[in-house]
């Protein structure tokens, strides 16, 4: 066969060579990765029964930056994107980011001696964030710049990471009571109509705030690499940084819209 001749039968076999399958039903490739972020709280639960909530919070980071964070970008890369993965997705984001750092808070203050303080802040985490799930299940706001509110994610890891740090949580009643306050407020901000910037904007974010961003996961994984008695410190100053100044990168303009369509949306929920 000449090489011509082998060429055209390439291209005339193309379209009967196998192709790679990335889904089987509603299941794609992209919700293994989703799964991979479900039982870092899975194992987390098991490490808050064997009384070791620093261990909890690590699987569900270890959970996240390997599951949450990659899933999304499988699902385009692969073009699996359904309803399926998107009701997994939020379905174990609620999981992971609201029950699993409640009784993680719970362990902490139950250790501590303040049994009834935690299973108070349990209820808290739980209920906001359930709460949180509710409105924006029955109607979307439809802001692909912003976020209502601040985000479970936020809301829930930074008080995981608040009981589990060395420096700013020092196991005493002066901390028991301030974490009280810290993780409530925490909780509410997600009811609140507050603008937070979300990484899946309609417009890219200012280079510092990416530059804000890789630091983030940078020196999170870092200090988890070295000095991992300090991580939760590291992460939770960063998650805090978001929670005070996350708005900032929104424009007045931008802001003026959120607060319309917000009034919009309220009214929506209301009617529904």
């Amino acid at each position: 066969m000449s090489g011509s001749n082998a060429g055209c039968w390439i291209l005339d076999h193309a379209d009967t060579l196998p192709r790679v399958r990335w889904s089987v039903g509603p299941f794609g490739v992209k919700d293994l990765f989703t799964l991979v972020n479900l039982l870092g709280g899975v194992a987390g639960i098991q490490f808050v029964f064997d009384q070791r909530p620093d261990l909890a919070g690590a699987a569900l980071l270890v959970g996240y930056l390997f599951g949450d964070t990659l899933d999304g970008i499988v699902a385009r890369l692969t073009n699996t994107s359904n309803r399926f993965g998107s009701e997994l997705d939020t379905a174990t984001d609620h999981f992971v980011q609201a029950i699993v750092p409640g009784l993680i808070v719970f362990a902490v203050y139950t250790h501590g001696g303040h049994r009834g303080a935690g299973f108070a802040l349990l209820a808290i985490v739980v209920t906001c964030a359930t709460v949180r799930q509710a409105l924006f299940s029955v109607a979307k706001m439809g802001d692909p710049l912003m976020y209502c509110g601040l985000p479970r994610t936020i809301s829930g890891y930074a008080s995981m990471a608040f009981v589990l740090s060395r420096f700013f949580f020092r196991q005493n009643d002066a901390s028991f009571a301030a974490g009280s306050l810290v993780i409530s407020a925490l909780s509410i901000m997600g009811l609140l109509p507050i603008p937070y910037m979300t990484h899946r904007g309609a417009r890219r974010m200012q280079a510092y705030v990416k530059v804000l961003v890789g630091c983030t996961l940078a020196t999170s994984v870092l200090a988890f690499a070295v000095k991992r008695e300090y991580a939760f410190d590291v992460l939770f100053f960063w998650l805090m940084g978001y929670v005070t100044l996350g708005w900032v990168p929104l424009r007045a303009d931008e802001r003026k819209a959120f607060f319309v369509r917000y009034r919009e949306w309220a009214t929506e929920v209301s009617r529904a």
